[in-house]
């Protein structure tokens, strides 16, 4: 056995503290790269609902009325967008995208739900590392099977997609 390991066990440091457990199933809810992601979606919340943050939102009415998207983006003082929000409907189906972000506009955090008329629910809670890369995606899904499209898994550039919401 290696002799650093073999001292880090002695003195009962398990190795998980040395090299991240990967995020799985099983762990997602109590792995630390988690909980940290957590605590920056507790922080962006409280700051919002705390009028800290610029809030803008559009509403935007596409393809003859049959289509709905709706966005609001909270940039903090410094201009940097920390959440953006987008809901979509169509006659069939609904859905809405909460986008986090931390102080350099790195995405961090995404909830997606998505429900159709048939009654299927759906959740998505992705994950992604300090470097904007995916970490980990919980999904659950109710209801017989189709529930409406996807609304993006992460957007890289919120203001960006914002200023092109109402664009067919």
């Amino acid at each position: 056995m290696n002799r650093g390991i073999g001292i880090l066990l002695g003195c009962g440091v398990p190795l998980g503290v040395m090299a991240a457990e990967p995020i799985n199933d099983q762990n997602w809810r109590n792995h630390p790269e988690i909980r940290k992601i957590r605590a920056l979606y507790d922080e962006v919340n409280a700051a919002e609902k705390a009028g800290k943050f610029k809030k803008e939102s559009r509403k935007c009415v596409l393809y003859g009325g049959s289509f709905e998207i709706d966005g609001v983006l909270y940039k903090d003082r410094k201009g940097t967008v920390r959440k953006y929000v987008v809901d979509a409907g169509s006659e069939d189906s609904v859905g809405n995208a909460e986008y986090y972000y931390d102080t350099k506009g790195t995405p961090r955090f995404t909830f997606r739900t998505h429900g159709a008329y048939n009654g299927t629910k759906k959740w998505d809670r992705i994950y992604f590392d300090e470097k904007g890369v995916h970490l980990y995606t919980n999904h659950r899904q109710e209801g017989p099977g189709y529930a409406g499209s996807d609304l993006e898994e992460s957007i890289e550039n919120p203001a960006a997609h914002y200023a092109d919401l109402c664009e067919e």
